[in-house]
């Protein structure tokens, strides 16, 4: 980002700074003429460091560029819903991802995390509308993409039964994290590359990925969990079956761009595995996939149509 170091310095002082000076409000960004503030960007700070605790340990000068990409990537997103829909229209399916995301957060009940939440100067309306924004991003892409979804059922089919008459009733399942990228150009992909290697020995892979990682697991560091190896492409699988744990793999060529994949555990089951269960699964999961990879795509594409202005 142009003047980056500007907003850092800023922010350094603004962390730090007693009440007085952080509730001072400056235009930090302009997205199509809608402003982001220092406050905005602060707030931000603070509700992803709730998200997630591994957070407390970035340093400053990351933590600033995350939660700039992050506002800067929800305000184009804001933006486009607005073409096309209302908001606060939605407040059945955004409570349930509401009580889905304090469940995750270890939180007891509503009452509890509103006390959590306004000690930290956020309110439920604020985290609501992160909510929304985010089903109806994903309603725009399955609205203009769901006819463009090529879903090969015999194929997987095959592969499947391939993969589970190998499994003797064993199934073997990694741990996984994930960066992805887009160098932005040829020639860019060495250099790129060379520093999400640097910032991974930094800051760690979780945070690197945070910053770096264009997918939609960068919210939560890149972490996508336990999958099973018989839904992992026979490309992706090659290049992690033999990683120990925490070991990082080769650079992976995706459709979206290069893959980097950490392998935090792995483990094999005993378990009777039924083909129509794994069958659905890997048809989800190949859904999914496109889905994001639409998604990735038409965002990059309102994003180069939207003007980004740092003051």
């Amino acid at each position: 980002m142009k003047g980056i170091i500007k907003i850092i310095i800023f922010f350094f002082i603004l962390i730090n700074a007693n009440k007085s000076i952080a509730n001072t409000v400056n235009i930090i960004y302009t997205v199509d003429n809608n402003p982001i503030t220092n406050v905005e960007i602060n707030n931000e700070i603070t509700y992803l460091k709730l998200l997630s605790k591994e957070l407390q340990n970035m340093d400053d000068e990351s933590l600033v560029m995350y939660a700039s990409k992050s506002i800067i990537r929800e305000k184009i997103k804001e933006i486009e819903i607005l073409k096309y829909f209302e908001f606060g229209l939605n407040d059945e399916i955004v409570d349930q991802n509401l009580f889905k995301l304090i469940s995750s957060l270890g939180i007891n009940n509503i009452s509890e995390f509103e006390k959590q939440i306004k000690n930290l100067n956020l309110s439920k309306k604020y985290i609501k509308k992160k909510i929304e924004i985010e089903i109806l991003w994903n309603q725009i892409i399955f609205n203009k993409y769901k006819n463009s979804l090529s879903i090969d059922e015999d194929k997987i089919k095959n592969s499947l039964k391939d993969r589970l008459n190998n499994t003797k009733n064993e199934v073997e399942e990694y741990y996984l994290y994930e960066i992805l990228f887009s160098p932005s150009s040829t020639s860019k992909i060495k250099e790129e590359l060379e520093k999400i290697k640097n910032s991974i020995n930094e800051i760690g892979f979780e945070n690197t990925a945070r910053v770096f990682s264009t997918s939609a697991s960068s919210s939560n560091g890149g972490d996508i969990g336990w999958i099973q190896k018989n839904q992992l492409s026979k490309q992706i699988a090659s290049k992690i079956e033999n990683l120990d744990n925490l070991e990082i793999s080769d650079v992976i060529d995706v459709p979206d761009g290069k893959l980097i994949i950490m392998l935090k555990d792995k483990r094999k089951l005993k378990a009777k595995v039924s083909f129509d269960e794994e069958f659905k699964k890997a048809l989800m999961m190949e859904r999914n996939k496109q889905l994001n990879r639409f998604s990735n795509i038409y965002f990059k594409k309102v994003e180069l149509n939207t003007v980004i202005d740092e003051k």
